[in-house]
């Protein structure tokens, strides 16, 4: 007879005994709440399907109900010599999931915080057109977290890899390869270079309030190491920021 368990632990004792009862045992099986499937089944004792034999099993070996602290283990419908247990507490979901996928899950829920962008020109202050404004980030460092369902346990670490400029109005965007160079007002302008900046090239009196609205985005990449040996990459995430920039024509400036 076909057997389908799941999560259920099935126990084989003593000698196998040919019931006088004939079963009706169709596939698929029905499942029930606890787990497991074991057919569509005929009862010892009750009636038989058409055409099979109505008595009862007389010669059954019994087995009786075994309670222990993780499992309660019945005798088998027809066969007292199998023993079906199933768990005393309901399953945990998260008890089966593999490393990948506590990684996979907890990777989506990661904080992975919004950039904090400074600007050279500063926020708030106008840029020329025709000279570079300059973008960094300020809080760009990696990020770990360790986390554990069942008996898997994972340790993901996020890492930004880079820096996307939309400077709004249309105009094509700037990917920079890192976090960008910090301006220091200190030091004289023509000593300092950036890889994160961006030139206007019109100013932005014609725009919304008269100010581009700019974009920043950095992607942040991951990877991970869990129980058994196990480690991987993770899908890319990114998180963004925007905020207006004022950008003026150089001769207006000296009229």
């Amino acid at each position: 007879m076909p057997i389908v368990a799941t999560n259920t632990l099935i126990l084989f004792t003593g000698t196998f005994l040919t019931p006088t009862v004939s079963i009706a045992d169709h596939l698929p099986p029905i499942g029930n709440k606890n787990g497991y499937g074991f057919g569509v089944r005929q009862e010892v004792g009750s009636a038989a399907p058409r055409g099979a034999a109505s008595s009862a099993t007389e010669s059954a070996v019994y087995i009786p109900t075994e309670v222990t602290s993780t499992a309660t283990c019945q005798p088998g419908v027809l066969w007292a010599a199998i023993r079906i247990c199933r768990p005393n507490r309901p399953l945990d979901a998260k008890a089966g999931r593999s490393p990948a996928e506590v990684a996979l899950s907890e990777w989506r829920r990661l904080p992975i915080p919004e950039p904090e962008v400074r600007t050279a020109p500063p926020r708030g202050s106008s840029g020329l057109v025709g000279l570079p404004h300059w973008f960094w980030v300020a809080n760009w460092r990696p990020l770990s977290e360790r986390a554990q369902a069942g008996g898997a346990w994972v340790e993901i670490t996020a890492r930004p890899q880079s820096l996307t400029v939309d400077p709004g109005g249309g105009q094509q965007s700037v990917r920079c390869p890192g976090a960008g160079t910090a301006y220091d007002a200190s030091r004289p302008a023509a000593s300092q270079r950036t890889d994160c900046s961006y030139t206007f090239s019109r100013s932005s009196l014609h725009q919304g309030d008269n100010a581009y609205r700019v974009r920043v985005t950095v992607t942040w990449g991951g990877t991970w190491v869990g129980s058994g040996g196990a480690g991987g990459v993770l899908p890319p995430l990114s998180r963004s920021t925007s905020f207006p920039v004022r950008v003026a024509e150089a001769q207006g400036l000296y009229r």
